[in-house]
């Protein structure tokens, strides 16, 4: 139930509001101990120190140390199917059901309805009717209802995106009324909402249940929305016959015409004596398979829901060593009985995981070859830092082999002290990664270039376990436009390493062949002069001379700097909307003025409240719901927020009820009011007398004195410090803009040539920052060495999504904006037999309850009106 969102989020509420009194309760032993505990007591007279105590629980916390508890936090809730910290979250559904009547045949005709029969059918089991290996890495299917609503795609998101663990367990508002026009952005949009010709024509087709094909220049955002790529992709629209649904295939221009076709045919190698075992390929080695794909399942032995696509594979495979064995329908038969239950797989995705395999063998059979000719580079392998070498497949098949590892089971060896699954375990979905997927768009940039990421909390993680991974696509071509992606090869590699190196490289003085150089002369990104940043292609820091910037958006640390180079047409700015945001509004404690309020309003409120509770009864027809709604709501905060914090619901009186003060002087008393619980209060917190170092023994204040955080008026810590800032979720739109690199500005005459720039009097003093480009080959790295002399302001340019601001015209077009939708396509309001019925029901009779009802119903809309006229 999506009103499931708003009790959800109170009880989210309720939980911050008692880790924050929990706190404060902290808070106010270590003020009643005089700071004893405290390294430095001073610390109680900064207001940042204080909030983040109450916030976090802990004094002399950085900014970092709250990133990393924020990071750790995430890591934590961030689980993968098939991978150790599973998070399933939620399953959605949909609903299919119909009426069923009395047919049987009787002397008096009758219309009577028995009841309605449905079902809920896993939107998962409609998605996998459209195998993601055979549309290949970057396209997808999705589905669109009459109305023009998704029911799956591959940018709903039903879910909150932010790190909290309980605000990912929590459904939008607006989740299951998300419109394919806002998950489908045109590259295009002059503005926000705005009306793309092509995309609605796309959108009518679909609702219209028409059969149709289009080309849209698109915008896609990846990597949590940190990440765009622009694309052009072309659309399939078909039918699907007795369902108000649509069906829709999108595909990549270029190499998503073509698909690799390499299969070995299963029944050939197990006739052949003289060949290898299927199961060879997964003998040794290490190896998974796409967690979400179905290449065998035992669709009636509830023995086997849990095992893993690793397992069913290796079963199915053994067993299809036996004689007299073939492949089966992979069609939905009647159960068999247990003894012949047997394995439904995809032939096709089974088979050519089977060629992947063989041709991928170096990583298995091969393992002690590899390593041993990585010996003969042995001082090139440490000498950068590599961990792992991995291959993905476009059957969903990735295999690695750890080239610092002796034992290949060792999972800590790989983490060091992070304690988190191997990298390939947490990132096994093979074409669906985004190293996958990136380096294969990539490959139109530059097909020999290798693709650098690190992630984007690096910063907040122990150094020894950041990891960079560098991904290039491998291409099977017939000739220059018949080419399609087969797998992905790619190397993680330590960060302290790689940037050991990185700082090796960009120290070296640059050497002239025409002419002596001199070093002392030469600048370096060793000189205290100049700042040197390896920028990603999206902007994102790999490698700088400071570690706390890895991961960061260059924007951030170098805003005017990165507004440059947008200008120099380096990078290119690309605006992104959100359709599906949520923002938060704080819920504002109500004042004591609201109590005059207009005489219509308060006819208004008590109409509402009365005609709320009238439909409430008819609905449940259960006569105690008039008295008792069961609200349950947070309520503003409130003296009872701070004694019923970890309540599910209040007391109904919640004076009748003292919950022990925090030292339990006395025991709570029954009908004890108000003002006995605000005095228990009050003799439990006293006066505190700020005694420190000697500052006012006698509890005289100095003149000079400047009162602890919360102390203003007399009492450290106030009450008021223990509450929280309560928030409501509200559907909103929100833009961001991403960053793009060009690589073609970079080029003249087919050559990289360094671009420079200079912010010229951006200082008082007229002095300015000269900064230099240089695109690193083979790479999607650019090289920004930026002078740091000049102490010039640098404004901020960040990437967080930040709600769109609608003007009065623009917020009335985006409410008058009536998409298309489909209407029914006959209105049944009378049938040629019903005047033999006799049988009807009384509900057209227009009685005196039903005509009072009315007319009340009508002077609540004339009060509503009024009030709102007012």
């Amino acid at each position: 139930d999506p009103k499931q969102t708003e009790w959800l989020w109170e009880v989210r509420e309720r939980n911050r509001q008692m880790e924050r009194t929990n706190h404060y309760r902290k808070l106010k032993k270590i003020v009643e101990n005089k700071g004893k505990s405290l390294s430095n007591p001073f610390v109680l007279q900064d207001k940042r120190e204080v909030e983040k105590f109450l916030e976090y629980g802990e004094f002399g916390l950085s900014n970092r140390d709250i990133a990393r508890m924020g990071a750790e936090r995430a890591r934590k809730t961030r689980g993968r199917r098939g991978a150790p910290g599973l998070r399933e979250g939620y399953r959605l559904m949909t609903s299919v059901s119909v009426p069923v009547f009395d047919r049987k045949k009787t002397s008096v005709r009758t219309a009577n309805l028995l009841g309605v029969a449905g079902t809920d059918v896993p939107i998962r089991e409609i998605e996998k009717l459209v195998p993601p290996y055979k549309l290949g890495v970057n396209g997808y299917s999705f589905m669109v209802n009459s109305n023009g609503y998704v029911l799956y795609h591959p940018d709903l998101r039903p879910v909150h995106e932010e790190a909290n663990a309980e605000f990912q367990d929590i459904l939008k508002p607006n989740y299951n009324s998300v419109d394919f026009a806002e998950v489908e952005l045109t590259d295009h949009e002059p503005g926000p909402r705005s009306n793309h010709s092509e995309l609605l024509a796309l959108r009518r087709d679909l609702i219209e249940q028409r059969g149709g094909e289009a080309v849209l220049d698109v915008k896609i955002h990846m990597d949590g929305m940190k990440r765009v790529v622009q694309r052009k992709q072309r659309y399939f629209t078909q039918k699907i016959g007795g369902t108000p649904f649509s069906l829709g295939i999108a595909m990549p221009e270029g190499y998503g015409k073509y698909k690799v076709h390499g299969q070995i045919e299963l029944s050939r190698v197990i006739q052949d004596p003289r060949g290898a075992k299927a199961m060879d390929h997964f003998s040794t080695g290490n190896w998974t398979l796409h967690p979400d794909w179905v290449y065998c399942e035992y669709k009636y032995d509830q023995n086997r829901v849990d095992q893993s696509p690793e397992d069913l594979m290796k079963d199915f495979l053994s067993r299809a060593q036996k004689p007299h064995w073939k492949w089966r329908s992979t069609r939905t038969r009647p159960p068999p009985e247990p003894a012949m239950n047997q394995a439904q797989c995809d032939k096709d995705l089974v088979q050519s995981l089977l060629f992947d395999a063989s041709v991928t063998n170096v990583y298995a059979s091969s393992n002690r070859n590899m390593e041993d000719q990585l010996e003969g580079k042995n001082s090139v392998r440490h000498y950068f830092g590599m961990t792992t070498a991995f291959v993905a497949t476009r059957s969903g098949l990735t295999r690695w082999i750890d080239l610092t590892r002796a034992n290949p089971m060792d999972d800590a060896a790989q983490n060091n002290h992070s304690g988190e699954p191997h990298f390939m375990k947490m990132h096994n979905k093979a074409i669906d990664e985004v190293w996958y997927k990136r380096a294969v768009d990539y490959y139109e940039e530059d097909n020999e270039a290798y693709v650098y990421s690190v992630p984007f909390d690096a910063a907040t993680r122990n150094p020894d376990d950041v990891l960079v991974t560098a991904t290039r696509a491998i291409f099977i071509e017939e000739n220059s436009y018949r080419k399609a992606p087969a797998a992905v090869v790619g190397v993680t590699i330590k960060h302290s390493k790689f940037v050991e190196y990185f700082k090796n490289e960009t120290y070296k003085c640059p050497s002239y062949p025409s002419r002596d150089s001199n070093c002392k002369k030469a600048k370096t990104c060793e000189s205290k002069s100049l700042d040197c940043y390896l920028l990603d292609d999206n902007g994102f820091i790999i490698a700088s001379e400071n570690d706390d910037d890895t991961g960061k958006f260059f924007g951030t640390l170098e805003g005017t700097i990165m507004e440059s180079l947008v200008q120099s047409e380096v990078y290119k700015r690309v605006r992104i909307f959100d359709y599906q945001a949520v923002c938060l509004d704080t819920r504002l404690e109500p004042s004591i003025a609201s109590i005059l309020a207009t005489p219509l309003q308060w006819i208004r409120w008590m109409a509402n409240w009365m005609m709320g509770n009238i439909f409430w009864m008819l609905v449940k027809t259960h006569l105690y719901t008039l008295w008792d709604p069961n609200q349950a709501w947070a309520y503003t905060h409130t003296e009872r927020d701070i004694q019923y914090p970890d309540l599910e619901e209040p007391p109904q009186d919640v004076f009748d009820y003292k919950e022990p003060s925090l030292e339990e002087p006395n025991n709570a008393t029954e009908g004890s009011g108000e003002e006995d619980v605000l005095a228990e209060y009050e003799d439990v917190l006293g006066e505190i007398y700020y005694d420190i170092d000697g500052m006012h023994p006698d509890g005289k204040v100095p003149p000079d004195y400047d009162p602890p955080y919360g102390e203003e008026d007399g009492d450290f810590p106030s009450i008021e410090l223990a509450y929280i800032n309560k928030t409501h979720p509200r559907p909103c739109d929100k833009e961001v803009y991403l960053y793009k690199l060009q690589n073609h500005k970079l080029q003249q005459e087919g050559a990289y040539k360094p671009v420079k720039g200079k912010l010229s009097n951006c200082h008082t003093n007229g002095c300015g920052r000269p900064f230099s480009v240089q695109k690193v080959i083979s790479t999607n790295l650019i090289l920004v060495a930026v002078n740091n002399l000049c102490p010039c302001e640098s404004r901020k340019v960040d990437i967080e999504p930040v709600e769109v601001d609608y003007n009065e015209t623009m917020h009335c077009n985006r409410l008058l904006l009536q998409h298309f939708r489909k209407r029914p396509s006959t209105c049944y309001n009378y049938h040629p037999d019903e005047h033999e019925i006799k049988l009807c029901g009384g509900a057209g009779a227009l009685g005196l309850p039903s005509l009072a009802l009315l007319v009340l119903l009508t002077l609540v809309h004339i009060f509503n009106n009024l009030s709102f006229g007012s």
